[in-house]
């Protein structure tokens, strides 16, 4: 599918789900179809990330380089250098290249969407990637009668406790501030999705935003909600889709999603078995209408795929959503043949106050 004048995309997320995404709408950029931003968490505090957070008062920079690297060119010389994870134990084992290079950067001109932008830069990409917000900011959730704070705690305790999922998921500060960037990429939008990643450390973490949401109540942009294909123990055991797509609106107050997208490729025994190991099950396409989810037109479309895990296949979701968002745009502005790009390829809310213990 071809458009007549580019369609301004953001797309909303972290971790893989969105990397997948952006992944699948790196073609378009190539063409001109689209003007991409993607708006990243950033609440990570584990692994690399969270070690360069806590050594040096960095905004963590795992997600967005994670989004960088699925948007650059795979021939780029910097490509596989930002991929490059350091083995071993010592003080650099285990940190990604990529993340160094961004706290370089960081260090040099003391500002992390500056440091993003340079790093974009020199990658050769053209899409726009920015944190939800540049204030240094945690995740705080009740599990059971516990109250945890940080994402690392948080997915801990919720994966090994019998007490139930995340009750409740709040930001501290409370009075952070969205990028003035990120509200206006939203606002200006012709379509947002929102999703894949895990629900509430990726996609709610960015909700929780002060301004985030409002910003995507007023947009005039069609906005799509895109589900995961399995459960993840430590976030959404016992989910349903819909139970997905409802804690979103509850994050979210006043957001009237167009759209709700599902995956109904069938999960093979073998990964089955392999994720139930991991107290983690295939999610069900809902019907498609559901008295749950009124006013939301609920589709599903064969969107994974089979390695490692299970994934979203970047090309299919992609297509899938612009199969969808077609149906919106008027006749003349929609030119039904894909890009070459991507034809090459297929031939080869509520924000809580917490009390913290």
């Amino acid at each position: 599918m071809r458009f007549t004048r580019s369609q301004k995309i953001v797309s909303i997320g972290g971790g893989t789900g969105l990397s997948t995404l952006l992944a699948g709408l790196k073609p378009y950029l190539a063409t001109n179809d689209i003007e991409l931003t993607a708006l990243v968490t950033v609440t990570d505090d584990g692994k690399s990330s969270g070690r360069l957070r806590g050594e040096f008062n960095v905004l963590p920079p795992g997600d967005i380089r994670n989004c960088l690297v699925a948007l650059a060119d795979e021939d780029h010389p910097l490509t596989k250098l930002f991929r490059h994870r350091f083995s071993g134990d010592g003080q650099l084992g285990g940190h990604s290249l990529g993340n160094l290079i961004l706290l370089a950067l960081n260090q040099q001109s003391g500002d992390f969407l500056a440091a993003v932008n340079q790093a974009r830069q020199l990658l050769g990409i053209t899409a726009h990637v920015l944190p939800s917000t540049l204030d240094r900011v945690d995740l705080v959730a009740c599990c059971g009668q516990k109250t945890l704070r940080g994402q690392v705690a948080i997915k801990a305790h919720c994966g090994k406790s019998q007490e139930g999922a995340i009750r409740q998921l709040a930001l501290v500060p409370s009075n952070a501030h969205a990028l003035p960037e990120a509200v206006e990429a939203i606002l200006e939008a012709d379509l947002i999705t929102i999703g894949p990643g895990s629900l509430y450390t990726s996609i709610i973490a960015n909700l929780l935003v002060p301004g985030i949401v409002e910003a995507i109540v007023e947009s005039k942009a069609r906005k799509l909600f895109i589900c995961n294909a399995m459960t993840e123990s430590d976030e959404t055991d016992g989910f349903t889709a819909e139970d997905h797509v409802k804690q979103v609106l509850n994050y979210a107050p006043g957001l009237q999603l167009d759209w709700a997208l599902f995956n109904s490729t069938r999960i093979s025994p073998e990964m089955r078995e392999r994720y139930a190991a991991e107290n983690a099950v295939a999610l069900e396409p809902p019907p498609a209408r559901s008295h749950l989810l009124p006013g939301i037109e609920l589709i599903a479309r064969p969107l994974s795929s089979e390695t490692r895990f299970v994934r979203h296949d970047p090309h299919r979701l992609v297509q899938a959503i612009f199969e969808i968002f077609r149906r919106t745009q008027p006749a003349q502005t929609v030119n039904a043949t894909l890009p070459l790009a991507v034809s090459a390829l297929r031939g080869n809310s509520y924000h809580s106050t917490l009390t913290l213990h």
